[in-house]
């Protein structure tokens, strides 16, 4: 098939998928307690119902910026950068987000992509002491970026004319959990791919699955709130056959769970509610793990998952050897990020479920879910210049909204829900997955060391208690040294 057909059909499927999405919504009335609120900012990104405007945002009519360019750097090609004969679906929805916005702001998107990780960072602080007008927006890997606010570096975004992050196309939550005080230095949400790949959830051999436990369905599991880590755990060690009759879990065995020391047991802790810092009535962050006991019991249900039978720790390769190994089909359960159904199991022979990470226990009201390291985030250097502000506010607000209104839906419902997931059950679960994207201030902050604490403590069990008590004075430092950085430079 040539381009301008693959194109044309692709046009064709994402018409069809938003008027299909324009006259639905998801029902997550039996989910167990989870009783989420109409205004969450991370509910699923379905074009409500009632809207008639041609645009989901609350931008005047009629702007014009007079084909003022807007420049963004980032890391991220696939949320930003794009091209007009693109076969992907997704692909055309971002260069049509693209058009859409240039066309109707009358601005031009420049976007420079640098594929290091780290290095983008390193391009915007020298541009920024070289005090060059090089940027306008940077989108770039928060691991490597969220310490630029710290330096001072970002304009912030609270209160900037025509950015309105309580808008269900922004991650408030996420936003709020990056944000000090009154100051707002990065933003997230539809705006970027990831921050749609990058949500948490287990993975379910779902042939083997109703081959072992013909008589439970997991979604049902999930819909009535018992999908926990005491629910995990029995299911994984009651998948564990010792096929190769050497007495020890190894990877030619039909194993429970597979996990490495890396993102997903991250991605585990906040899917249980573990709070490593909290704000007080002031807006400043604390320490707070040690003020309940919900880090020691999740660190207690860990050391009984990662030591039980069926469980086996692979080669740390950023997560990809559990997928390899579940692809096999010799594996039950694995946990890991959206991204992998797209890019490890389309091949995969049997089919599979995709479910929340589950909870710490049924008290939990609902499930959590918790954005990788690597989401995109968007801040403003502060050499941009004020003239430029207003265009790249209103850029960034109608990207974001067109975002939640075609891009999300075509990579939801044409590539996951459709194309990489097998059954509907799976879509209504990631809906329900993405409607709780939550973080933690001292988890983004990642010189705090919280981000990574429980990838060294899959055997600390209840011995946790002391780890904590132990690192509370030194961690306490180093949120202090970033909450003084961060009121020594702000703007």
């Amino acid at each position: 098939m040539n381009k301008k057909f693959m194109r044309s059909f692709a046009f064709l499927m994402l018409f069809t998928m938003l008027i299909t999405s324009s006259f639905s919504c998801s029902d997550t009335s039996n989910t167990g307690g989870n009783n989420n609120s109409a205004d969450d900012s991370s509910s699923t990104s379905e074009v409500p119902a009632e809207t008639t405007s041609k645009y989901l945002d609350s931008l005047p009519e009629n702007l014009d910026f007079e084909g003022r360019t807007i420049r963004i750097i980032t890391n991220d090609a696939d949320s930003f950068e794009t091209v007009e004969d693109a076969a992907d679906v997704v692909d055309t929805a971002v260069y049509n987000r693209n058009l859409m916005v240039e066309e109707r702001l009358n601005v031009s998107l420049q976007v420079d992509v640098n594929p290091d990780w780290g290095g983008i960072s390193s391009t915007l602080t020298n541009s920024v002491l070289a005090n060059s007008d090089d940027f306008d927006v940077y989108a770039g890997y928060s691991y490597w970026s969220i310490d630029l606010a710290t330096s001072g570096y970002l304009v912030n975004l609270a209160n900037q004319q025509y950015l309105d992050f309580e808008q269900p196309y922004w991650g408030k939550k996420f936003i709020d959990a990056m944000s000090y005080k009154d100051y707002i230095y990065w933003a997230t949400g539809d705006i970027v791919l990831n921050y749609t790949n990058g949500v948490y959830a287990t993975y379910v051999n779902l042939d083997k699955w109703n081959s072992y436990f013909p008589e439970e369905n997991i979604y049902q599991i999930v819909r009535d709130g018992k999908w926990t880590l005491e629910n995990f755990l029995t299911h994984s060690e009651a998948s564990y056959n010792d096929l190769n009759g050497n007495s020890k879990s190894d990877e030619e065995d039909m194993l429970g769970y597979v996990y490495t020391a890396e993102d997903n047991l991250d991605g585990l802790a906040m899917a249980a509610g573990v709070k490593f810092t909290e704000f007080d009535q002031n807006g400043v962050p604390y320490v707070s793990i040690n003020q309940n006991d919900i880090a020691v019991r999740f660190s207690e249900m860990l050391e009984k998952l990662c030591s039980s039978s069926g469980s086996y720790q692979s080669v740390a390769d950023g997560g990809n050897s559990p997928f390899d190994l579940f692809v096999k089909g010799n594996v039950m359960f694995t946990v890991g990020r959206l991204w992998f159904a797209e890019e490890k199991l389309r091949d995969m022979p049997e089919d599979f479920a995709i479910v929340p990470a589950p909870k710490l226990d049924e008290s939990q009201e609902t499930y959590l879910t918790t954005l990788h390291d690597g989401t995109t985030i968007i801040g403003l250097p502060k050499t941009i210049s004020d003239d430029a502000l207003p265009a790249v506010c209103a850029s960034l607000e109608a990207l974001a909204a067109e975002s939640y209104k075609s891009v999300t839906p075509a990579y939801l419902d044409v590539a996951l829900k459709n194309k990489y997931s097998r059954d509907p059950e799976s879509a209504e679960m990631i809906d329900l997955i993405r409607e709780n994207i939550i973080s933690d201030f001292g988890f983004q902050y990642t010189s705090t060391g919280f981000n990574n604490f429980f990838r060294g403590q899959t055997t600390a069990g209840g011995g946790i208690a002391s780890t904590i008590a132990k690192k509370e004075k030194a961690w306490t430092k180093l949120l202090e040294k970033i909450i003084k950085s961060l009121e020594e430079n702000s703007n």
